[in-house]
């Protein structure tokens, strides 16, 4: 009784007993003792903790707590779980039901999304160009370059009604400095937005064949199938063949199984660059000697020259369908008008209304810009490229500075 008033939730373990030759029979003190011992029980309806013997052979020795099962959890009716499966195969044979009296129509509602997203898709591959916007732009901000953007606007014309499947090369060639790259941001940027357009400067390219190859396929697998591509491989300068190995990779790589997808829609290319400036502004020269200085030349003036250059520079080995877009050098007059076109840029009209100041400003211009020697009249070698940075440096006062 001393020990029940004790209530005692000490559960430390037992000391160890020494082994006997029958260690299933305790000593008799042990069990004694342990007959005495009481276990405390917390009941689960949070009732008073009330004490059970736990006898000897119980699986743990010492004292443990067990929960009161005198109230026992009450379980749901076996009904409940018949109901809850009987609704839910209600429910499936519903759902069987709707899907059958549906499935006749199923067949005819794919194909009418098939076939609006098939004209959706043809409607935006046939997106025009945008030809007379683009003229009024080129005209408004190229100098000196109406043959250039009459060819170009030709052949584009050409493109959009022959709704060509091979892709058509546009080999914009000249100087440096003679608009080239401002006429293609200018296309860039006049495009609609159904065009997918990617760019690729010749000074990133890789060297390696293999690379190459590479990249020339992530070009093809970059096409829109569902709209107009535009590719531009700009940086064929100099003696440099990477342009062109790109651009000859890119079209074998068109007619490979896995780029059938991409195959599906028009692709115009603009392969631009100095290469081939020089022949440009020798038949330039050339015609001038013979027409004189103020005709106004045409594209098919330069028909002779366009052949001619396609073999010289090895690009009729790689595509047939190509144009030339000859850019022609500037002479000291168009340099004026790009002097102009960057003070009005500039926003600098308090020189441009001075008749004074913008003379002097033209002067100093014309006299810090390098020509062509005993050119007639004088041709700019770099166009209007350094013009932009000679008019900072002649409006800031440090024209000095600059060693050309």
């Amino acid at each position: 009784m001393e020990d029940m008033a004790r209530l005692s939730l000490d559960s430390e373990e037992e000391p160890l007993r020494p082994r006997s030759a029958t260690p299933s029979q305790p000593p008799e003190s042990y069990l004694q003792a342990r007959s005495r011992r009481s276990l405390l029980v917390r009941s689960a309806s949070a009732g008073p903790w009330t004490a059970h013997t736990v006898a000897y052979g119980s699986r743990r020795p010492g004292r443990s707590l067990t929960r009161d099962t005198s109230k026992k959890r009450e379980s749901p009716p076996p009904s409940a779980g018949r109901s809850r499966w009987c609704w839910c195969g209600v429910a499936l044979v519903s759902i069987l039901v709707a899907v059958a009296s549906f499935s006749p129509y199923l067949p005819t509602d794919l194909s009418f999304l098939i076939a609006n997203k098939e004209l959706s898709c043809r409607e935006r591959r046939d997106a025009e160009f945008p030809i007379t916007e683009l003229k009024n732009q080129l005209k408004k901000n190229v100098v000196g370059q109406n043959l250039a953007i009459e060819s170009l606007i030709q052949n584009l014309r050409t493109f959009a009604a022959s709704r060509a499947e091979r892709p058509f090369v546009l080999w914009l060639s000249g100087w440096e400095g003679s608009g080239k790259t401002l006429t293609i941001n200018i296309i860039k940027g006049t495009l609609p937005k159904e065009f997918r357009v990617q760019t690729v400067l010749a000074q990133l390219l890789p060297g390696s064949a293999y690379n190459l190859q590479e990249k020339a396929m992530g070009l093809v697998q970059g096409l829109e199938p569902c709209a107009p591509n535009l590719l531009v491989i700009d940086g064929w300068d100099g003696e440099s063949r990477l342009p062109l190995a790109i651009l000859e990779q890119f079209l074998k790589s068109l007619h490979l199984p896995e780029a059938a997808t991409q195959n599906s829609s028009r692709v115009l290319v603009v392969l631009s660059g100095t290469r081939g400036g020089r022949d440009v502004w020798q038949h330039f020269l050339d015609l001038q000697r013979e027409e004189g200085v103020e005709t106004n030349f045409l594209e098919h003036d330069f028909t002779n020259l366009s052949l001619k250059l396609q073999n010289t520079h090895y690009l009729a080995s790689v595509t047939s369908n190509v144009a030339l877009v000859p850019f022609l050098p500037m002479d000291s007059a168009q340099i004026k008008s790009c002097v102009m076109r960057e003070l009005l840029r500039m926003q600098r009209e308090d020189v441009v209304i001075d008749e004074a100041a913008l003379a002097r400003v033209m002067k100093e211009v014309l006299a810090h810009t390098e020509f062509v020697p005993g050119s007639d009249p004088p041709l700019a070698i770099h166009g209007c490229k350094r013009v932009p940075a000679l008019l900072v440096l002649v409006l800031s006062g440090s024209l000095d500075d600059l060693r050309l």
